[in-house]
């Protein structure tokens, strides 16, 4: 499924659901589009580097390489060639950049559990929709890469942040761990048992390190909690068409902190 038809289908996203760890009003805030979406210079990368390694073929029709002589936007030949390429739809690359990305890709294709499951020519970008899952409410997942009973997801990261302790701060920080969670109950009822699941971290600065991971059993079990009082929150929240903020009904007391 491409992916604009996969975001398109209003069924509920792991990425979405992360926000009523929040607050039901940030939820209802991006749900509703009301905040608009950002994304870094870091995420582009990180985009970009998932498409490459995991579309090739949508890669070649997205993106386009900026020649060098072309990079200096303030020459008139510069910016014919950008707006050609705008007006085309095209994602544009610089050298440098594409050059980041193969060097990743060369590091991620020879990665423990990541080059034996490319030999066996996995499926890619799987869209995956369970309806009324959880409460009525219908959800979805688009998994990376699926090996049969295995899930291999990629992380980048910034340079540092790609080595053991600090991908745990990240995945608890991040929920990434509601995402392996909720993904697997999602797969199960498509009829797919994950038996493994893979984190594939690597880091968009030179040199690229990077790291492969497995979640552990405490934090699947918190994801486990976590992830059901978000969708028990949720259901109420839709129950009663309201949206409430940190202190929904009185004032709370705040605990007293040492400094």
């Amino acid at each position: 499924m491409p992916e604009a038809e996969y975001r398109s289908d209003p069924a509920l996203s792991t990425s979405e659901l992360k926000y009523m760890a929040v607050s039901p009003l940030e939820f209802h805030a991006y749900r509703t589009k009301q905040i608009a979406f950002e994304r870094s210079e870091s995420m582009r990368l990180g985009t970009l580097f998932h498409l490459y390694a995991l579309q090739r073929d949508e890669w070649d029709k997205q993106v386009i390489t900026c020649p060098d002589e072309f990079t200096n936007r303030r020459l008139k030949a510069s910016r014919e060639w950008w707006s050609k390429a705008q007006e085309d739809g095209k994602e544009v690359v610089k050298d440098v950049e594409l050059q980041a990305i193969q060097r990743m890709f060369a590091i991620y294709t020879g990665m423990p559990g990541v080059r034996d499951s490319l030999l066996r020519n996995p499926r890619t970008e799987v869209s995956v929709f369970a309806k009324g899952m959880v409460k009525n409410i219908d959800v979805k997942c688009r998994v990376d890469l699926l090996d049969g009973d295995t899930v291999i997801d990629i992380k980048t990261t910034a340079k540092g942040m790609g080595d053991r302790d600090s991908f745990r701060r990240s995945l608890r920080q991040r929920k990434y761990h509601w995402q392996q969670y909720n993904y697997t109950r999602i797969l199960k009822e498509a009829g797919i048992e994950v038996k493994q699941w893979i984190w594939a971290v690597i880091e968009t600065s030179p040199p690229y390190n990077h790291g492969v991971y497995i979640t552990t059993g405490e934090d699947l079990k918190n994801a486990e909690a976590e992830v059901a009082n978000a969708y028990r929150n949720l259901a109420s929240c839709l129950r009663l068409g309201a949206w409430p903020s940190y202190t929904p009904t009185q004032p709370e007391l705040l605990s007293k902190v040492d400094f």
